[in-house]
């Protein structure tokens, strides 16, 4: 990722609150700081029956890899490249039916901690976050951080993620249930547990 800059971590926020969301949705949002283990639950959730949308900055960047970018080239302006993230997200969130019960590799919020490890402004992001509200948001607490080929950030940006992911959905008005380390099966059960008995 290069030199990443936490200089936006002080970004005030538009005062949003549960009154200002425009739907309700069914959608539980799994996220989490790189290595934190969120994707690997996810595909054994989907495994077991249950429809998850796949991590938009993944899927991205296998598309690029495949058709012979490198991860360097991919992410050589990191600015550019999370803005055309959130870009996807917000078409992705727009076509899926708000009564559907499904799992999300991250949401659109995500995005406003993603911009402030690069020194963007997250403000034009915070309109978009008043359309729906998720009917869940799980964090994944840390593993070791790995590098694959579709991670590049650093322990600090990792750390710095970690944390900032809580606070920014908890202050667009969302409610945080924290999954701590555990086997893969063990979550699972922890997640299902939590939405029983009013999810799917």
């Amino acid at each position: 990722m290069g030199t990443i800059s936490l200089g936006a971590r002080g970004t005030r926020y538009t005062n949003l609150d549960q009154k200002c969301f425009g739907k309700d949705t069914r959608w539980c949002v799994v996220t989490g700081a790189p290595s934190s283990g969120k994707t690997t639950v996810l595909q054994q959730i989907y495994r077991k029956g249950f429809r998850f949308v796949p991590e938009v900055a993944r899927t991205f960047i296998e598309e690029q890899l495949a058709i012979g970018k490198t991860l360097r080239e991919i992410r050589a302006d990191e600015r550019i490249f999370q803005r055309r993230l959130f870009a996807n997200k917000i078409e992705i969130e727009k076509n899926l039916p708000e009564d559907e019960s499904l799992f999300l590799d991250r949401a659109i919020p995500d995005s406003i901690t993603y911009y402030k490890v690069c020194g963007l402004d997250p403000a034009n992001i915070f309109e978009q976050c008043r359309f729906r509200r998720y009917y869940a948001v799980f964090i994944f607490d840390r593993l070791p951080l790995l590098h694959d080929g579709a991670r590049n950030e650093s322990e600090e940006a990792a750390q710095f993620i970690d944390r900032q992911l809580e606070l920014d959905y908890r202050a667009l008005g969302h409610d945080v249930l924290r999954v701590p380390v555990m086997t893969v099966e063990k979550r699972i059960e922890f997640i299902l547990e939590k939405l029983a008995p009013m999810w799917p």
